[in-house]
């Protein structure tokens, strides 16, 4: 085989990206490159010939000629050595709970990491602590065939209330929550009280809006301040004296 059969052997295995610090590039460099071949010559013809795209220093997306990779699936991929899972819209929209176009794909990680393009979408990552990210409720799952670390709804829900500037459409939020059955929101409400308050006041906020009625986890909460629905915005708009929350 040659450098030239890279790509493919890639593609075949349905992995997207090409990370130079990875266990697999070790094994398909093995198995693909002759002998005293340097990578470093391989990445730069393959980028000029377009069948790599680079998008950080010894990682490059894997270009596929006959369609093009889910971007959920890329951006899992790039952190396929890493615990982590994608979140928020990203993964909103996989569950088909939201069908807006999606820029920025939250991934969260327990270590920080700059913003990758990689082509229409932003992959963004996040920070979470180690052991919060092991007992997220995520799963992996294929897209295309490729591999993906998710999280499921309830969680992407929750990310979203915990951590609003990582949800890109947080003005659909509250659609999503309609979409919720009864015992997700039950399960969604306990988590949020176990997460922060601020996420449980944002619950009941947006369930309140919505026309549904917050479920019996939410009655504990005693809220001690104020938050906003969203970083950033001003504290002029409606305000819900139950919740504490300006919306």
């Amino acid at each position: 085989m040659s450098c030239s059969d890279l790509p493919q052997w890639y593609l075949r295995r349905r992995i997207p990206v090409v990370d130079l610090r990875s266990s697999t590039w070790t094994k398909a460099r093995s198995e693909v490159l002759p002998p005293g071949y340097a990578p470093g010559q391989c990445m730069s013809r393959l980028v000029k010939a377009r069948r790599l795209r680079r998008v950080g220093r010894g990682v490059f997306i894997v270009v596929d000629p006959v369609r093009e990779t889910p971007a959920i699936a890329i951006a899992s991929a790039l952190f396929a050595d890493l615990p982590h899972y994608v979140t928020t819209d990203a993964a909103l929209a996989f569950h088909g709970l939201i069908d807006q176009p999606i820029s920025r794909i939250a991934v969260v990680l327990s270590t920080r990491r700059r913003p990758i393009k990689i082509g229409s979408a932003v992959v963004r990552p996040v920070v979470q602590p180690p052991d919060r990210i092991a007992a997220a409720d995520a799963f992996d799952t294929t897209t295309d065939g490729f591999t993906v670390r998710l999280a499921t709804r309830e969680q992407a829900v929750l990310d979203a209330l915990a951590e609003p500037a990582w949800m890109e459409h947080a003005d659909l939020l509250q659609e999503v929550l309609t979409a919720l059955t009864s015992e997700e929101l039950d399960r969604t409400a306990a988590a949020a009280m176990a997460r922060s308050t601020a996420a449980a006041q944002r619950l009941g906020y947006l369930l309140e809006g919505a026309g549904r009625a917050a479920p019996a986890a939410l009655e504990q909460l005693r809220s001690l301040r104020a938050v906003k629905l969203r970083p950033g915005q001003t504290t002029t708009g409606p305000y819900s004296t139950r919740w504490r929350v300006y919306g």
